[in-house]
């Protein structure tokens, strides 16, 4: 079982509150840390015959990455080039409700002055956002108009997430509150709940 760990020590600090470390659970666990530049990532691991298992996973979350290299520096693989482009922040539509609020203000920090790149999907002629809120919240308190994105799939349970965000008139980043890990867990439940 493969894990986004936001935890473990062993991670450095920016990457694991960035999203960008993932463990491989079993007898062993085996851990493998992205750390990403533009469009590419340097990858430290401590177990080579899974790195393919980890890049898989990470690409869920970082599409737009597509060049990768090993923890000396030398090419290990790349992907077709994603398409990214500008969008507004205020078009963009959330599909949550909130964001953790100590998760918020640690991702600020590290992305102080930093383009972000985030997965977007359009639905109903709208682009909903299916991951990164604390990154786009970041980007729109430092009054960053624009913000890059690219087309991602989407997971059809999100629709019913965007539909209730917008019965609570959230449409747009600034409408979602930042909340307490406490507050934030029961929320995590709540949507496994409807997923």
């Amino acid at each position: 079982m493969i894990i986004r760990d936001r935890i473990s020590n062993v991670y450095t600090e920016k990457n694991r509150l960035l999203g960008n470390c993932f463990t491989i659970k079993g007898d062993i666990d085996y851990h493998f840390e992205f750390d990403i530049r533009g469009f590419e990532a340097l990858i430290t691991c401590d177990y080579l015959p899974l790195i393919n298992q980890a890049i898989d996973e990470f690409r869920k979350y970082n599409k737009y990455v597509n060049i990768f290299y090993n923890q000396d520096r030398s090419f290990y693989k790349a992907f077709d080039e994603i398409h990214t482009f500008k969008l507004p922040i205020n078009i963009i539509q959330p599909s949550r409700f909130f964001i953790n609020k100590t998760n918020y203000e640690s991702i600020s920090k590290y992305l102080e002055d930093k383009e972000v790149y985030l997965p977007v999907y359009i639905l109903n002629d709208e682009y909903v956002l299916l991951d990164g809120h604390a990154r786009l919240l970041a980007k729109y308190n430092e009054d960053f108009k624009m913000v890059n994105v690219y087309l991602d799939d989407f997971n059809e349970s999100l629709d019913n997430l965007v539909y209730m965000a917008k019965e609570q008139n959230i449409n747009n980043i600034k409408m979602v509150k930042t909340i307490t890990n406490d507050e934030y867990n029961d929320y995590l439940e709540f949507l496994e709940s409807i997923y």
